[in-house]
């Protein structure tokens, strides 16, 4: 009686492995650790709101005085306008004094410093979300590598158990069936092998500077409104058609979303959160790296202002 229990037990023990495989690997969000709740929390956002008195619009011309026409290229005239400075340099233009002029192009020459200070605490929150993200996609990786182990030490167990257990079955029916079960659970751990469906971590999104981007709105400031002027400029791109955040939009959809965005992407990364995969947070890594280095192309212009500025 005892060796015909061993038979069943042996007949079924490759569905019990799959499906204890199946608990292992089934696609659930994380449960919360310390580290977990420390990468979600947004410790990359300006402990202080910063006062940005700023009144220009990219609908106004600035670019009407003569004077400066004259002096500077149409790329700096438009960034010199972008960033407040045309009063300045009419008055530094117009100056008969030396000493006058050289305490206006110091001023000039404090605000294109000031704006690039601004650009760098951008840069250094871009650069925090970035490397929080990559941080977090590390740990969801080490938990899918542990779940990749598992279906493999389950389908070698597999086969081993379908191996012995053919040794020992001489019933002819019984072997077969064994046989067959044994490939099918081969079958179906093989397949969660090729497919993984991974840990999932919940987050919050929504509110930030990768929805400024999409949104193509900066209501809350979060950009510096200069900054923000020159990227959505369309001249300040290298095709001249599309604005530098319009341009990365683009590239979001075609190389994060192959090409078209859904609905539910839509509100995930850019609206109300959700669950995220590893290749998920990966993206919203690859994301805040994109437009860090956007903004960063700025200073491009910003050296060109100032070359300009110095040739006065």
């Amino acid at each position: 009686m005892k060796f015909r229990s061993d038979i069943c037990f042996m007949a079924w023990l490759p569905a019990v492995l799959v499906v204890m495989a199946g608990c292992f690997s089934s696609c659930s969000t994380l449960n919360e650790t310390s580290k977990i709740a420390a990468l979600k929390n947004d410790y990359c956002v300006p402990a202080i709101k910063y006062q940005q008195d700023d009144t220009l619009s990219l609908k106004e011309d600035y670019s009407t005085d003569a004077l400066i026409r004259a002096k500077l290229n149409l790329h700096d005239l438009k960034m010199a306008s972008h960033l407040g400075l045309n009063k300045t340099l009419v008055s530094y233009l117009s100056s008969s004094s030396l000493v006058d002029r050289l305490a206006t192009k110091q001023q000039l020459i404090e605000k294109i410093l000031l704006f690039n200070t601004q650009m760098e605490a951008i840069v250094a929150e871009l650069d925090c979300n970035g490397e929080r993200f990559e941080q977090l996609t590390r740990y969801l990786g080490e938990k899918n590598g542990h779940t990749t182990v598992r279906l493999t030490v389950a389908s070698i167990l597999t086969a081993a158990a379908v191996s012995v257990s053919t040794a020992f079955i001489k019933n002819d029916k019984v072997d077969k069936g064994v046989n067959i079960g044994g490939g099918v659970a081969g079958a179906a751990l093989g397949f969660m092998l090729l497919n993984p469906k991974g840990k999932k971590t919940k987050l919050q999104t929504g509110k930030g500077l990768l929805t400024n981007v999409w949104n193509e709105n900066n209501a809350d400031n979060s950009f510096p409104p200069a900054l923000w002027r020159v990227m959505t400029d369309k001249a300040f791109s290298n095709s001249g058609e599309s604005s530098l955040l319009q341009t990365l939009k683009k590239r979001w959809v075609l190389f994060v979303f192959s090409g078209k965005i859904e609905a539910n992407d839509e509100l995930r990364f850019f609206k109300n959160g959700g669950d995220f995969s590893e290749e998920d947070v990966q993206h919203l890594a690859d994301m805040h790296n994109q437009l860090q280095a956007s903004v960063r192309s700025v200073q491009q212009d910003t050296r060109s202002l100032i070359e300009g500025i110095n040739r006065l």
